[in-house]
């Protein structure tokens, strides 16, 4: 795709080569712009376009699909990236209060410098207005992670989805290029902690969507390790009902369709009254999880293939601060990490509400739920005194990278590859 471009047969119906060479015809209110790159938590760079288009000009075209959007991204080498979309919006009982209609288009693009042009047609009347508009998207400045991006297409245009599918975006195939030259053979356990946290509760009510709209892409980027001499496996812990949700051996590609299954399957608004009992053990369940992955003992008989019997062990712990009520056993982890033993915990800050959905209507609510936008940080932290998990850790002298935003994210990846490949 990225030597062909991205085709959208629907422009085969239009002469939008045409508009291209002449503007627009129709007299319609509407903008249309693109946001700066940003890294997303996808460790992406995400742009948006926006068009805007005044409300009044749904009250004269109030047929279904009548407006359609056409949005196309061209590059230095003239490949061309289209999509489009029509807009419906006959659900509307009373159009006449619409101010407007902001359609906006996610997009993960590669550093350079793109032609864009957006263009709203009338399918009735055929009028089409046309804005063409210049891109430079900037590299990122001093980028520990150069070369991540090497496989991708230059532009993806991005589908905002439901959690949990607006997390991991599993539509999107693209890997992410992160080899691990390891002299040493290593195995990778990465526990994450997907109980709601003290500070998400207090921020966000009894919902994890905030957090894990971190900690799913997170996962994700961490998954795509390439370990020459070793293999990742990954947890996920629910610490409020003291069970292991999911656990995948030997990863090479995260198996989403289980994934999800176990992050629907676990509703933080719901409960058993039997994991309310011996709840003060919730601490000590996460303990005795991270003590088995860090015990060779517990796992020499399923050595990945090509490891020595006593791998290196690398343990990635992945959570929100987490901060338990009075009451809790928060005796620390006993058990000392054997030689070589390296120790990461990844503290990621939920963050703030922001975006909208899309399409937006401002003043009104489009059906349905509003799904999160791809990344949202909060320069918002509670301090290391809110977490006890780090005092559980403790012991192992775990290395903490304390992350905000998707740039500090990425930073502590490429210093836990680093150390990985450093083993010996």
């Amino acid at each position: 795709m990225a030597q062909t471009g991205l085709p959208d047969p629907v422009f085969d119906r239009i002469p939008f080569d045409q508009w291209l060479k002449g503007g627009g015809e129709a007299h319609l209110r509407w903008s249309a712009e693109i946001s700066a790159s940003r890294l997303g938590v996808q460790q992406r760079l995400v742009v948006v376009l926006s068009v805007r288009i005044d409300g009044a000009e749904f009250v004269k075209r109030n047929i279904p699909g009548q407006v359609v959007v056409f949005l196309e991204i061209r590059d230095q080498d003239d490949r061309v990236f289209r999509t489009h979309r029509a807009l419906h919006f006959d659900e509307l009982k009373n159009a006449g209060a619409l101010a407007a209609v902001s359609l906006d288009q996610y997009t993960f693009i590669l550093p350079g410098d793109y032609q864009v042009a957006a263009a709203v047609y009338d399918a009735q009347s055929k009028e089409h207005v046309l804005k063409k508009m210049k891109l430079h998207v900037p590299e990122l400045a001093r980028d520990p992670l150069p070369g991540s991006w090497r496989n991708f297409p230059e532009v993806e245009f991005v589908t905002i989805t439901e959690p949990p599918d607006g997390w991991f975006m599993p539509e999107i195939s693209s890997r992410l290029s992160l080899p691990v030259q390891n002299a040493r053979p290593v195995r990778v356990e990465v526990v994450v902690n997907e109980s709601p946290t003290e500070l998400a509760t207090r921020r966000v009510g009894r919902t994890i969507s905030r957090n894990m709209g971190n900690l799913i892409p997170a996962l994700k980027a961490l998954s795509q390790m390439e370990i020459r001499n070793g293999s990742i496996d990954v947890t996920l812990l629910d610490l409020e009902r003291r069970k292991v949700s999911f656990n995948q051996e030997q990863v090479s590609k995260l198996d989403w369709p289980r994934l999800r299954a176990a992050l629907l399957d676990n509703d933080p608004n719901q409960i058993d009254v039997h994991a309310l009992e011996n709840h003060e053990q919730n601490a000590q369940f996460f303990v005795s999880e991270v003590r088995k992955r860090l015990d060779s003992t517990e796992s020499n008989g399923d050595v990945p293939l090509g490891l020595t019997a006593d791998p290196a062990r690398v343990l990635i712990v992945l959570s929100g601060p987490m901060a338990f009520p009075k009451g809790q056993d928060l005796r620390p982890i006993e058990a000392a990490p054997e030689p070589g033993t390296r120790v990461f915990y990844i503290r990621y800050y939920p963050p703030r509400p922001n975006f909208q959905s899309e399409p937006q209507l401002e003043g009104m609510h489009p059906r349905g739920r509003l799904p999160p936008a791809p990344n949202v940080p909060a320069p918002v932290r509670g301090g290391a005194t809110e977490d006890s998990l780090a005092r559980t850790l403790k012991p192992l002298a775990p290395r903490i990278f304390d992350v905000t935003t998707p740039t500090e994210f990425r930073a502590a990846l490429a210093a836990i590859m680093a150390e990985i490949s450093q083993l010996k």
